[in-house]
């Protein structure tokens, strides 16, 4: 009897111990160390890019320091936040090794991905689109299905799916960052590239030679913040700021931040407070 009551009474020290592991948080730390690390791109404008101050700017740039004023009780210094510049193949090793505290980096909302990573709701509407040059004979995707054309596409295995989908015959060249994909579409090395929808947008608005083909490569889709898998409490925090930036109390910010960058008020208008 002895024996078997100092048997339940490890069980439950070490069920005790696993239950505070399990308790700790990436926002404990986070609000220990007093900043926060976030992963985002420096070569997809305009969510986050290098300006011609050499200073990283962007919509998910500025959408970081509105989550880092408010974790840190409207504290908007500088040294409340770093910023990690990190490929898109580093996005999902980089958050579950905790290399940053979470991801915000034009990503889409994906099932596959889900079971990697977690999502809070969506920051941004996007998509994914082809863009070609403006005297370019393609008007469907279709017209790109062809040995002597090359389309180039991201370091992410959703990019390269969709390309044997729909341009089975045609080459393909692989990069590491938006800037680079698009480079080779300027310099004759791509014929078409996949780009999220905002991104194009802003691309072809920056260039006028370029145009999106009128037919999309998947239907709309949501962009969304990701972090390591099953920290419940960090989720629940970036979650709710998001929330509350598409569609409560911090909409004015947020609103504020996306005219900046597109141009025009975001859909959500009727939530604007005063």
């Amino acid at each position: 009897m002895r024996k078997l009551l100092g048997l339940i009474a490890v069980a439950g020290l070490l069920f005790t111990g696993a239950a505070q592991a399990q308790e700790k948080s990436r926002l404990d730390e986070v609000m220990q160390r007093g900043k926060v690390i976030v992963g985002v791109t420096s070569e997809a404008p305009p969510f986050g890019f290098i300006d011609e101050k050499g200073e990283l700017v962007g919509f998910d740039i500025d959408i970081a320091k509105l989550i880092a004023k408010y974790l840190f009780a409207k504290d908007e210094s500088a040294n409340r936040i770093e910023f990690v510049k990190q490929g898109f193949a580093a996005r999902w090793p980089n958050v579950e090794s905790g290399a940053v505290d979470f991801g915000i980096q034009v990503t889409t909302i994906l099932p596959d991905r889900v079971l990697r990573v977690g999502f809070t709701r969506p920051y941004i509407d996007s998509g994914i689109v082809m863009v070609v040059k403006k005297d370019s004979p393609f008007k469907l995707l279709k017209d790109l299905n062809d040995p002597k054309y090359t389309t180039a596409v991201l370091t992410n295995p959703q990019q390269a799916e969709r390309a044997k989908v729909h341009f089975p015959k045609a080459k393909m060249v692989v990069f590491d960052s938006v800037a680079a994909e698009f480079t080779a579409l300027k310099t004759n090395r791509a014929d078409g590239a996949q780009l999220d929808t905002p991104v194009a947008r802003w691309y072809v608005k920056q260039n006028p030679g370029m145009r999106i083909l009128d037919e999309a490569m998947m239907p709309p889709t949501n962009n969304a913040i990701f972090l390591k898998m099953g920290d419940f409490k960090w989720w629940q925090v970036l979650d709710t700021l998001v929330g509350e930036m598409t569609g409560g109390s911090l909409y004015p910010e947020y609103a504020v931040i996306y005219e900046k960058w597109f141009g025009t008020k975001p859909l959500h208008t009727k939530y604007y407070v005063k």
